[in-house]
């Protein structure tokens, strides 16, 4: 297996091919990825005063989806603080505060960076990200707790605002074989350049080919054709800031194989319960489950 970075939009988003691969082992990364790569986001918040238009779950969920960084190590997960038997202490938990208030000639529009973490290293990666706008003679007091958690729980604490992957893209232009401009339009991606004298085309960037087969469709048949390569995928995701987008692949890896370890080592077990217990194999064979821990 070897990998490849591609150059990227910005710093927040990573492309990189991989090949002698499988679409099952990068779709596992992905879904690793999505569901369990920890973050910190907001999961609870105490409403102090609140004498604004909007209402106090809009106010919380808004909050929730505001990325906080998370690039840090020594903080853990609630259910598992053995500080606090997971009731919330500072151990697994920060505390953010916010407050706000107008006078009677003005409003105001509430941005992410009002929010102030009791760890300096716990805030919004994005300054910007605009809460709610209040009236004029409003107030708005509120303390949020953010914890680590994880893409299972809510889609909050995913890592990433997009991601996917795609097969690499095989293209055979049929030598000789004269066409049209409007051929090298028909692609959304640019992919072709047309070459007025000899009525031909040339691949500009094949990697920007997303297999659509606009080209195959708006040409002769057989002039044309693309196929994608199972064995080298194109990887694509970009980071929402709370994590660096680097981090994250490393994190899912690391996951994957914790994850293939456990089960080695449980199946390992099974099979030594079912060599002293040969009715333990007949359980393996119906899918009931084994108590590995009896």
């Amino acid at each position: 297996m070897d990998v490849r970075q591609l150059p990227a939009a910005n710093h927040q988003m990573l492309k990189f091919i991989v090949t002698g691969t499988f679409p099952a082992f990068m779709n596992s990364i992905r879904r690793i990825i999505l569901g369990s790569v920890p973050t910190i986001a907001i999961d609870e918040v105490i409403m102090v005063e609140n004498n604004t238009a909007m209402f106090d779950e809009y106010i919380a969920h808004r909050l929730g989806l505001i990325p906080l960084n998370s690039d840090i190590d020594d903080l853990n997960f609630m259910d598992a603080c053995d500080v606090c038997d997971g009731v919330g202490c500072n151990s697994c938990t920060v505390t953010l505060t916010l407050t706000q208030e107008t006078d009677q000639t003005s409003g105001a529009i509430i941005y992410s960076r009002e929010l102030l973490g009791s760890d300096h290293r716990i805030y919004p990666v994005v300054d910007e990200v605009p809460i709610m706008k209040m009236d004029k003679d409003q107030r708005l007091i509120l303390e949020a707790i953010a914890r680590f958690g994880t893409g299972k729980e809510h889609a909050k604490w995913q890592p990433v605002g997009s991601i996917g992957y795609q097969y690499m893209p095989i293209i055979s232009i049929r030598p000789g074989h004269t066409f049209t401009k409007d051929v090298a339009d028909s692609c959304p991606r640019n992919v072709f350049e047309y070459d007025e004298n000899n009525q031909s085309l040339n691949l500009r960037n094949l990697l920007d080919c997303n297999l659509c087969m606009e080209c195959v469709h708006s040409s002769e048949e057989d002039s044309i054709s693309v196929e994608g390569d199972s064995s080298q995928i194109i990887f694509m995701l970009e980071s929402t800031g709370a994590l660096p987008v680097e981090n994250i692949v490393t994190t899912a890896s690391d996951l994957l194989i914790d994850g293939l370890q456990s089960f080695i080592e449980g199946f390992q077990l099974a099979l030594e319960k079912a060599d002293n217990d040969p009715s333990s194999m007949r359980k393996i064979s119906s899918f009931e489950r084994i108590g590995i821990n009896d």
